[in-house]
C-alpha cells in the first residue's frame, strides 16, 4: 500500500466514523454529507455504498435504498447484510402502498368500511345474557368482561349461599314444607358474601341491558350520520 493509499484509507474511515457519529445523533443530513465525501474517495467499496444506502433508508427513501441495497448484493452475492436490508425495504414499500390503497379506498368507498348500524332492542334483548349485548355491537372485549363477571358472581353466589335445611328430610315430611317456607329461609340466612355477589351479578345484568342498546342507537346514528355525509 502506497503512502496515498494509506492516506486515502484514514480519510475514508475517518469519514466513515463520523458518519456513524451523526447518524445515531439523528443527523441525516450531515452522515449523508460525510458518506458522499467518502464515495467520491472510494466509489467502489461495498461497504461504503451500503452504509450510504442505509442513511438514504433513514431519510425515508425506501424505494431508492432499495435499489442500492439490490445493486450492492447482486455485486457481491456472500454480503447477506445487503439482501436482507433490500428484502426489507421490499416489504415495507409493499406495505406502504397496501395502505396507500386502503386509504385512497376508504375515500373512494367510504360506505364500504363504514359499521354496520345495530339494533338496540336486539343489543336489550341478547343483553339477557349479560356481554351478548356488547358482542353484537363489536366491543368484543367489553362483553366478554361483563359475561365473565355475570357468571362469576353467580357462582360465588352459589358457593356462599345457605344450604337447605330440609336435605335430611323424608320426602314425605319435606313436601309438606312450602315454597315460601324455603324461599323465607333462604333469603333469612343469607350471609353477606352472598348479598354481595348477588348485588355484583345483578348489577352487571342491569348494565349489560342498559348499556347495549345506547351502544347500539349511537351506532346507529353514527352509520345515518355517515350516509346524509356522502355525496350522491
Amino acid at each position: 500500500m502506497t503512502l496515498d493509499d494509506s492516506k486515502m484509507r484514514s480519510e475514508l474511515e475517518r469519514l466513515i466514523t463520523a458518519a456513524h457519529v451523526f447518524r445515531r445523533r439523528g443527523d441525516y443530513e450531515k452522515a449523508q454529507d460525510l458518506i458522499d465525501q467518502a464515495l467520491d474517495l472510494c466509489p467502489s467499496d461495498l461497504e461504503v455504498r451500503e452504509f450510504a444506502a442505509d442513511i438514504i433508508y433513514a431519510r425515508g427513501d425506501l424505494e431508492k435504498a432499495a435499489e442500492q441495497y439490490k445493486q450492492i448484493a447482486h455485486e457481491d452475492k456472500s454480503r447477506a447484510s445487503a439482501e436482507e436490508k433490500y428484502a426489507r425495504a421490499v416489504v415495507q414499500i409493499a406495505e406502504g402502498n397496501r395502505q396507500r390503497e386502503l386509504l385512497k379506498e376508504m375515500l373512494d368507498n367510504p360506505s364500504k368500511f363504514r359499521a354496520p348500524a345495530r339494533s338496540p332492542l336486539i343489543a336489550g334483548l341478547l343483553s339477557l345474557a349479560p356481554g351478548f349485548g356488547h358482542v353484537y355491537c363489536n366491543q368484543l372485549i367489553k362483553g366478554i368482561v361483563l359475561f365473565l363477571g355475570a357468571m362469576l358472581s353467580w357462582l360465588l353466589f352459589y358457593a356462599f349461599a345457605p344450604d337447605s335445611p330440609y336435605k335430611g328430610l323424608s320426602d314425605q315430611i319435606a313436601g309438606t314444607i312450602t315454597t315460601s317456607e324455603r324461599v323465607s329461609y333462604f333469603l333469612t340466612h343469607l350471609g353477606a358474601p352472598a348479598i354481595l355477589f348477588a348485588c355484583v351479578a345483578l348489577f352487571a345484568h342491569i348494565y349489560a341491558i342498559v348499556d347495549a342498546p345506547v351502544i347500539a342507537s349511537k351506532m346507529r346514528e353514527k352509520s345515518e350520520a355517515t350516509k346524509l355525509a356522502e355525496p350522491e
